[in-house]
């Protein structure tokens, strides 16, 4: 088994995943945490899944990593559903689909060097020799940035945040994967580590073809890394698109608040003011009728509570499950209409500076 070379490598098809809860007042409840998702990468494509915590991201990652069962559904990599793969596959595909996890301090065992940790998957995935194992995590920590005379005997409670991070994509390299799921994997770094990580990931990418599937909920990363972007809420995808015409020209209220809430350095620069969104994401246990956004929508009417949104397609390659995503999409509502005017001279290249 391996990976399509020209079309999708990856991919969920109409997956669903819920689980069986206590919930106040009930014995047991139905949490649906996926709802009907579809979504395909490619090869050599980087598509950032973006959403507030419980729009349902890390779950969809650990179905496309096969660490969770589709309650109905199936994830495909190479044409192949990955509920039916057999042991040597299944094997396979472990060895091809690498994750990289948030929390370095969990994820590398501390009893462990760092040699050692890099070491295991070209053991037990690659099945090298002792001998050509020390050499290829040499290899394979100077593809990171880490010289390894330095790193090599280190413990992990040695290093700092960023440097952990790269001893974690080291480690997935390690198994020569075609497809990176990486799980807000810079989130919890400072900004100038974390735009070094995001910088060697990319090279990398260029270098090896990657795919990757980056989970964040940081819209700067999401900018510096993504070809396509997929927002989520409450376990729908509810706009999809290349990376250009989503984070410059969002077609859903809620993506449109994700941009606004997000820190510029620069005021000048902000192209989007604050929707007035208010509450907190809902339960998934009982989510809201129509609309899944519509309680906290400022565009919200009495169709929005009853009627769920069709996704409207766009010229672009965009799409939006929103009634009044050509009205967003055009910058109307309760936005400020001098920030309309921003957009459409920074879209004409004209400085917002004296």
């Amino acid at each position: 088994m391996s990976g399509n070379e020209t079309g999708t490598q990856l991919a969920a098809e109409d997956v669903f995943r819920t689980f069986k809860v206590n919930a106040k007042g009930r014995r047991r409840a139905l949490l649906t945490a996926v709802n009907g998702v579809s979504l395909s990468i490619g090869p050599a494509e980087t598509v950032a899944l973006v959403g507030e915590s419980g729009s349902g991201k890390s779950t969809l990652g650990r179905m496309m990593l096969g660490l969770d069962e589709p309650t109905t559904g199936r994830i495909v990599y190479g044409g192949q559903d990955v509920g039916s793969l057999d042991r040597a596959q299944w094997r396979r595909f472990r060895r091809e689909v690498q994750v990289v996890f948030q929390d370095t301090g969990s994820s590398l065992n501390p009893r462990r060097s760092i040699g050692d940790s890099v070491a295991m998957p070209l053991r037990y995935n690659l099945g090298l020799d002792r001998r050509a194992v020390q050499g290829r995590v040499g290899e394979l920590l100077e593809t990171v940035g880490l010289p390894p005379g330095t790193f090599m005997h280190r413990s992990p409670l040695e290093l700092s945040g960023g440097q952990r991070q790269r001893v974690s994509i080291a480690r997935a390299l390690a198994s020569e994967p075609r497809f990176i799921i990486a799980d807000e994997a810079v989130s919890a770094l400072d900004v100038s580590v974390r735009a070094q990580v995001l910088k060697v990931m990319k090279e990398i990418q260029h270098s090896r073809q990657l795919s990757y599937l980056f989970i964040s909920h940081d819209l700067g990363v999401v900018r510096a890394i993504a070809d396509r972007v997929v927002v989520m809420y409450l376990g729908e995808i509810v706009e999809a698109g290349p990376a250009s015409v989503v984070m410059k020209r969002p077609a859903h209220p809620y993506t449109r608040s994700l941009l606004a809430a997000a820190p510029r350095p620069d005021p000048s620069a902000r192209t989007l003011i604050k929707p007035h969104v208010t509450g907190e994401i809902p339960s998934p246990i009982d989510p809201p009728s129509g609309c899944r956004f519509h309680t906290r929508c400022p565009l919200a009417t009495d169709l929005c509570a009853t009627t769920v949104p069709p996704a409207v397609q766009f010229d672009d390659g965009s799409s939006s499950a929103c009634h009044f995503a050509t009205d967003v999409r055009a910058g109307l509502g309760p936005w400020d209409s001098s920030t309309a005017a921003e957009t459409t001279r920074a879209d004409k290249g004209v400085s917002s500076t004296p």
